[in-house]
């Protein structure tokens, strides 16, 4: 087994970014939720362990996977094939938060499901319905700056993260040399001029989705990053402890941005109600020269039958620096129920055993893992590159659904959509994320 260097680098400076801030770290990752969390850990490293067929049990996954689903398929075909555990497998169709709150309340959680850092996860688990993995393999083998954002308030470290993300912008590059764009954008208006250039030569600039949660992984997550966390070191603090302020002028400024996008006509058409999944396909198709994502698309992107490029967001404002987005991707957690003995066994495969790598190569993503095979990981020179720009900027900030309660998040993509559509105005969806925060 080879340790990548390069994620270890980039795990520390994630640990600068959150772990001083979340809300989850009270219990830390490293304590028990008293004996009975002690006791829950023993349980898990116990089970994780035993290799006995169980031809018999059928378990059931739901997983965020629209970007990966025959990858998906194929590592629970293969995890069957090896375990004799048959799968019963669900894409998530939307958000995560949207799609496990309600079978959380109805008691149906699936055995297996993909979950985000964050307040949500915390609160399954300290309500018993999700299981303390913190003595798996794979728990073991995760980078540990990562650990805080997946640890509810009591110490029960209820995901296993599926690698390191950041957002950025991926650009064709045979649609920029058409247009004559020979350097990528800096800041903010380097970029408005980018889009301008484009719109003029009939492309149309950036494909965005409003639709649903990849609107807040992007636009908010890397305004906040440029516009708070640039600004106000400790707002992690301030917002997990209630006293933050979203009724401000830069947190309307997040919201501003993709009103100029819009009323430029910069926005790819169907750009408002568009669902990730359609975003992804425009890129690929060339209806839009740029595409706002994460960098977790950037092995389906690096496919596609045109050169694409990776760029910074150049969200900052001239003579401000760039921030960029730096956290984790959506992780795994295991349901308590009967089958979590072999739900476990499926974490560990698919996040530290053979189907992590079949999950690593279809996404091209940076692994979250202190030692893995690094023959077996697929990552582009054009990835490696990024990576190191990332290292090389100051100011980052952590995803909305690590940091904002879910009164806050669950509101965004709506908000962005009625500021685009001029239903508000960016100091009103301030005022709203206000109301919502302090009526939490």
């Amino acid at each position: 087994m080879k340790k990548f260097k390069l994620v270890m680098m980039l795990a520390a400076v994630l640990s600068m970014v959150m772990m001083t801030g979340c809300q989850q770290t009270k219990g830390g990752s490293d304590q028990g939720g008293g004996d009975q969390g002690g006791s829950e850990k023993t349980t898990a490293a116990a089970e994780s362990k035993k290799e006995a067929p169980e031809s018999d049990t059928t378990i059931t996954v739901a997983l965020m996977s629209n970007d990966w689903l025959d990858a998906a398929e194929q590592i629970a075909s293969d995890f069957t094939q090896k375990y004799g555990i048959k799968v019963e497998y669900t894409p998530m169709p939307g958000e995560v938060e949207e799609y496990l709150q309600p079978k959380a309340a109805a008691g149906t959680l699936p055995d297996v499901m993909s979950i985000n850092a964050g307040s949500f996860g915390a609160d399954l688990a300290e309500n018993g319905l999700i299981i303390d993995l913190a003595e798996i393999d794979a728990a073991k083998n995760m980078v540990e700056s990562l650990k805080p954002v997946f640890t509810s308030e009591s110490g029960k470290l209820f995901g296993v993260a599926g690698g390191l993300s950041s957002t950025l912008i991926y650009y064709n590059k045979n649609i920029f040399e058409d247009a004559g764009i020979t350097k990528e954008p800096e800041n903010w208006n380097e970029f408005l001029q980018v889009c301008q250039t484009l719109k003029d030569k009939g492309y149309a600039p950036l494909a965005v989705a409003m639709g649903d949660g990849a609107i807040s992984n992007t636009a908010w997550s890397t305004g906040n990053a440029v516009e708070v966390a640039s600004q106000n070191p400790d707002y992690i603090k301030e917002i997990a402890a209630g006293t933050f302020q979203f009724d401000t002028p830069e947190q309307a400024r997040i919201f501003e941005r993709v009103k100029i996008l819009n009323d430029n006509g910069y926005l790819l058409t169907g750009s408002v109600s568009a669902m990730v999944s359609t975003l992804l396909d425009s890129f690929k198709q060339e209806k839009a020269a740029m595409c706002f994502q994460g960098i977790w698309m950037a092995g389906s992107f690096m496919e596609s039958p045109f050169d694409v490029g990776m760029m910074v967001p150049p969200w900052n404002m001239e003579g401000q620096k760039q921030a960029v987005v730096l956290g984790t991707e959506t992780g795994f957690a295991v349901a308590d129920g009967p089958n979590k003995e072999a739900a476990i066994k499926f974490v560990n495969y698919i996040a530290n055993e053979e189907g992590f790598y079949t999950y690593q190569q279809s996404r091209g993503s940076i692994p979250s893992l202190i030692e893995y095979d690094q023959d077996k990981v697929k990552m582009t020179d054009e990835v490696k590159e990024y990576v190191d720009r990332l290292m090389e900027i100051e100011v980052t900030g952590a995803y909305w659904f690590e940091i904002l309660p879910p009164s806050v998040y669950a509101r965004l993509p709506q908000t962005f959509q009625q500021v685009a559509t001029d239903e508000i105005s960016p100091e009103d969806a301030a005022k709203i994320l206000q109301d919502l925060y302090t009526a939490k």
